[in-house]
């Protein structure tokens, strides 16, 4: 897979029948004109977050969501009202695009697809987690093995974020029981359970990230510029 770099959104929406991830980070905000078109609700939100560079990518994220959903809809990025379904996932009413969202400290990715449900997310430890903790507490045994009890970290960061899209797309939040499904091993993953389709990949600044979704498409991996 390659990235392609652009900062044209209507270049990068013009492009059909193929399912849209997005990269961006916090710096984005410095580009886009974040006091125009976000809502003063989604203002207050920003001005909680302690961390200037978490702050700045949740900016950078919902900027480019609201200029993304702008041009789709033939709307004022200003004018696009989110709503919330049951566990926190936004849509926009009357939509026919559906879109997910996943935060880093420092990064974002931003998930469009026409033709169903998607779930992205986006990953990178910094080596204080207690690795073995988190996988008995999320992993089934199928998932523990893969990634050796949290040793191989690839392998860790991988199957974290593929279930954290998988529940994502599915819409079902975090459930107490994670270890109960597992998104590997075959036939009898949830995934392939659910009729959805799968992709894990790296991105631009070495993050870990999956997607998981509706209908067998091409996917467009852009990094916004």
């Amino acid at each position: 897979m390659n990235w392609e770099k652009s900062e044209n959104i209507a270049e990068i929406i013009r492009v059909k029948d193929c399912l849209l991830v997005l990269y961006g980070t916090s710096a984005c905000a410095n580009t886009l004109p974040v006091i125009e078109i976000l809502s003063p609700d989604e203002i207050r939100y920003s001005e909680r977050l302690k961390n200037d560079r978490q702050k700045g990518t949740w900016l950078s994220c919902r900027s480019t969501l609201r200029q993304i959903m702008g041009s789709v809809l033939n709307l004022n990025p200003a004018e696009i009202e989110f709503k919330k379904g049951r566990f926190g996932k936004l849509y926009v009413a009357g939509s026919n695009l559906f879109f997910n969202v996943s935060h880093s400290r420092s990064a974002f990715l931003i998930g469009f697809n026409s033709d169903g449900r998607i779930g992205i997310d986006i990953e990178l430890l910094n080596g204080s987690e207690d690795l073995p903790l988190l996988v008995s507490y999320a992993f089934s045994v199928v998932e523990s093995n893969y990634c050796q009890n949290g040793a191989n970290l690839v392998r860790f960061v991988e199957t974290w974020t593929l279930k954290e899209a998988f529940l994502k797309a599915t819409g079902v939040g975090l459930l107490d029981q994670l270890s109960g499904i597992t998104v590997l091993g075959g036939l009898k993953n949830e995934i392939t359970q659910h009729h959805l389709n799968h992709k894990s990949f790296v991105c631009p600044n070495g993050e870990f990230g999956s997607i998981v979704y509706r209908n067998k498409k091409k996917i467009r991996f852009i990094q916004m510029s």
